[in-house]
C-alpha cells in the first residue's frame, strides 16, 4: 500500500523510491510502541514503515549497518573495562532517551535518534563504543533532514560526474559567496559539512571539513557535462575554490569538463 509522506517526500524523490509500506516493519513498530507505552517519533515511524526504508539508508551509505525496524529500541551491549567475560546490557531508549539505528561499517562512530518529545527529532553522533556514559554530540536538526542529507551526500560524492578540489581554509566566510547564487541544503550541526545545490538538486556543492587540520574538501557533482562545466564556473566566481581539481572517480569526467574550461 502507497502512503502519503508527510516527512521523507524528498528523500524519497531523490533516491528514486516509492512509499509503499510494508506490513511487517508496521507490525515492529507497532510492538515498539506497545512495549515501550509510547509511539516512535513521526518522522521515524514514517520512514521505517516503509518498504524501502531500512534499504534505502544502507544502499546510500558506506556499507554502514542500518537497523531494521525490529531492531529499534534493542537492548545494547557493552563490555565494562574492555574484559569479555563482563559483557552487560542496557538500554540506551530508557537511560539515555536514544534510539540508535545505524553503525559505521568498522564500528568508528553510531547514529541514534533524540527522543525528545518532537515529531521530527535531532539525529545524535557518538564517536564512542555505544556504552551508558558515551559522549553525543548533534549531527542533524531532525531525522528527516539526516535521511536526506545521506542519499544527497552519496549521489554528490559517488556520482560519475563528480569532480573534487581542496579547501585551504574550511571557514564558512570562505564560501559565503555561494549562497546567493544556490540554494542552501541542511547542514550539519557539527559543522562538519555544508551543502548547496541549484533548485533541482541536479547541481550539488558538498563541503566537508577534514579530519585534522583546517582544511577541507570540495565535492563537485552535476547531472550532465553542461551542468557541471557551469557549476564549476559559479563557484570559483562566487567563492574563489573550485581552481584546482581533482578527479575523484574517474580521469575521463577531470579530462572532459577541464577541456571544456579551458576552451
Amino acid at each position: 500500500m502507497l502512503s502519503q509522506p508527510q516527512y521523507h517526500a524528498r528523500s524519497l524523490a531523490l533516491a528514486g523510491r516509492t512509499a509503499e509500506t510494508s506490513p511487517d516493519a508496521v507490525a515492529a513498530i507497532d510492538r515498539f510502541a506497545a512495549e515501550r507505552g509510547f509511539p516512535l517519533p513521526a518522522s521515524v515511524r514514517e520512514w521505517y514503515s516503509l518498504a524501502a526504508g531500512h534499504e534505502t539508508l544502507r544502499r546510500f551509505s558506506n556499507e554502514d549497518r542500518v537497523y531494521a525496524a525490529h531492531e529499534l529500541g534493542r537492548l545494547e551491549r557493552y563490555w565494562p573495562d574492555g574484559k569479555p567475560d563482563q559483557e552487560r546490557e542496557w538500554d540506551p531508549v530508557a537511560e539515555r532517551q536514544l534510539l540508535p539505528f545505524m553503525i559505521e561499517n568498522q564500528g568508528v562512530c553510531y547514529w541514534a535518534v533524540m527522543l525528545d518529545g518532537s515529531d521530527d527529532p535531532p539525529v545524535m553522533i557518538s564517536f564512542d563504543d555505544l556504552y551508558p556514559t558515551d559522549e553525543w554530540t548533534m549531527l542533524a536538526a531532525s531525522f528527516s533532514d539526516l535521511v536526506y542529507t545521506r542519499i544527497w551526500d552519496h549521489q554528490a560524492m559517488s556520482g560519475e560526474r563528480t569532480l573534487r578540489a581542496p579547501v585551504p581554509s574550511f571557514d564558512p566566510a570562505t564560501w559565503a559567496g555561494l549562497g546567493t547564487q544556490l540554494e542552501q541544503r541542511p547542514a550539519d550541526s557539527d559543522g562538519q559539512r555544508y551543502r548547496f545545490a541549484a533548485s533541482a538538486d541536479d547541481q550539488r556543492v558538498l563541503l566537508e571539513k577534514d579530519a585534522w587540520g583546517p582544511t577541507g574538501q570540495c565535492y563537485l557533482w552535476a547531472a550532465g557535462d553542461d551542468l557541471l562545466v557551469d557549476l564549476v564556473t559559479t563557484v570559483r566566481a562566487s567563492s574563489g575554490l573550485a581552481t584546482e581539481l581533482s578527479m575523484y572517480w574517474g580521469k575521463e569526467t577531470l579530462d572532459r569538463i577541464g577541456h571544456r574550461l579551458g576552451a
